[in-house]
């Protein structure tokens, strides 16, 4: 995309024969348009705020699992039920990593096809390392005869037929009895005539909770998977969903599953929620469940997400985790490549066919992302193969971990290239890159509104970076920030030899 020089507009507007009055009118209002830059990273997983790409790469990113995984196994008898469900967060205030994971009951008493075997419970560990984990005695639930166990969530709520997919710390809410919030899909089935075939009880509930340990569920689903006629009741819904607490606008965002495509409703309170709408479309020839499961979380002042894809083989279903992209926390985008963020594992891996999103956004642990998921070493139904479920669906929770804005790239090999942001009004804050150019070399300048290289801050005079890191200072000979430039209206060009730039940052 060529830039658009003054001339050109003065030329266009001589042409018009528009007035110097309309002509500043334009100006003004254009102004107002030139966005101010946050100081967060501003990524290239979506390419919105770049102006021009000259001979670069657009490159995207698998993130790296962990040798420990799983790294939260199923060990002791209330841990031994056959699916993974469950949240990670990383609890600044405590320091402390947090899990909630699906646990075993007692038995329904059912054994049919269709039919829920074993209740369900939710499950409590804490880490300090997000690596090793703990499993504390809370002496809240009785299993089996003892309350020496981790169980957060008995198996008696709706028959304990239920599983929360997304538990969260809320640092909106000025309630402090309301600090954890939760979604959760309930099967309960009052009549027992069946998998969620009454009306009013199945669908996605609610919980608040002061300490993420003692639990308030709401009273009814706040989706439901039969809405009863002549009602508000919002549905249907199926079981898959998540959560997002939007702290840029102050928010709650509940992903739902609308088959086949991902809706979205938002709340403002966590009690009241909007008419879902489509979030995230299934292209043609993607059945129901294709697009399988989706949620979100903010990464600086932009929103990235997962989307669990779901390859519907009856001879050999896979599942695996995407990356997907929004700017507003509503419309959802896949990323132009069909690249998996986590990919299933190897034969002898817990996740070698089930990889899947799990509640919660990446923890950052020094230079890395950490990044939960699910997997399970079987195949998803249907499936018309053989696989050993003897061992109740061995899995458990990986974790995989990638470079901080590590999810996309723009990179050019030593026939040079170079990369062209959009306009935007300046902090005046210094310009750092997270950048891999130690064996290259990366440079920047900065251009005004018509493109033209600033005197003080043209790439001749700008220090070549020639290392690897993700905060790398950008200096000119005369300059080590922007403060000059502050609230003037510029674009940045960074020029790369042998170098892949994944974010850069002002301020």
């Amino acid at each position: 995309m060529s830039l658009i020089r003054r001339r050109d507009v003065l030329k266009s507007a001589a042409v018009l024969g528009i007035g110097l009055p309309a002509l500043t009118s334009a100006r003004s209002a254009e102004a107002k348009e030139i966005p101010e830059l946050s100081n967060a990273s501003q990524l290239f997983v979506d390419l919105d705020r770049v102006e021009n790409l000259e001979n670069v790469k657009h490159d995207f990113h698998a993130a790296e699992k962990h040798p420990a995984n799983p790294v939260l196994r199923k060990e002791r008898p209330w841990e031994e039920f056959y699916r993974v469900v469950g949240s990670v967060i990383f609890d600044s205030d405590e320091n402390i990593f947090k899990a909630w994971y699906l646990g075993q009951g007692r038995s329904t008493g059912v054994n049919q096809k269709g039919r829920q075997t074993y209740r369900h419970t939710l499950c409590y560990a804490t880490s300090r390392d997000g690596v090793r984990w703990d499993r504390p005695e809370l002496g809240l639930h009785d299993f089996a005869g003892s309350k020496k166990n981790n169980i957060v969530i008995p198996d008696d709520y709706h028959d304990g037929q239920d599983h929360w997919e997304s538990v969260l710390k809320d640092p909106l809410d000025p309630n402090p009895a309301r600090r954890y919030k939760a979604l959760g899909w309930s099967s309960f089935d009052p009549d027992q005539s069946g998998w969620c075939r009454s009306r009013g009880s199945c669908g996605i509930y609610t919980m608040t909770s002061p300490d993420g340990l003692r639990w308030t569920h709401s009273p009814e689903p706040a989706f439901h998977f039969r809405p009863r006629p002549d009602s508000d009741d919002l549905g249907p819904f199926g079981d898959a969903h998540g959560m997002m607490i939007d702290t840029l606008r102050k928010r709650y965002v509940a992903f739902l599953r609308k088959l086949p495509h991902r809706a979205v409703s938002v709340s403002k309170d966590f009690v009241n929620w909007t008419q879902p709408e489509s979030c995230l479309r299934a292209r043609p020839g993607e059945v129901n469940n294709t697009i399988y499961d989706s949620t979100g979380f903010v990464y600086g002042d932009q929103y990235l997400g997962y989307l669990c894809y779901f390859q519907r083989d009856k001879r050999n279903p896979l599942l695996w985790v995407e990356l997907i992209t929004s700017r507003d926390g509503l419309s959802w985008h896949r990323v132009p490549v069909k690249q998996p963020l986590i990919g299933m594992g190897d034969v002898g891996e817990f996740d070698r066919f089930t990889n899947m999103i799990i509640g919660g956004p990446p923890v950052r642990v020094g230079d890395r992302l950490y990044l939960y998921y699910r997997g399970t070493a079987v195949r998803h139904s249907p499936y018309d193969g053989t696989d050993d479920t003897g061992m109740r669906f061995p899995g458990g929770m990986g974790l995989a971990t990638l470079r901080v804005d590590g999810f996309a790239s723009l990179s050019a090999s030593y026939d040079g290239g170079e990369v062209t942001t959009k306009l935007f009004r300046c902090n005046g804050g210094p310009l750092e890159v997270n950048a891999k150019a130690d064996f290259g070399r990366l440079r920047a300048a900065v251009l005004d509104d018509n493109g033209k290289p600033i005197p003080g801050y043209i790439d001749k005079e700008c220090q070549v970076i020639q290392q690897d890191g993700i905060q790398l200072s950008v200096r000119w000979q005369d300059h080590v920030n922007l403060k000059a430039l502050t609230g003037r209206p510029i674009r940045l060009r960074f020029h790369l030899e042998n170098a892949r730039l994944f974010s850069y940052r002002i301020g």
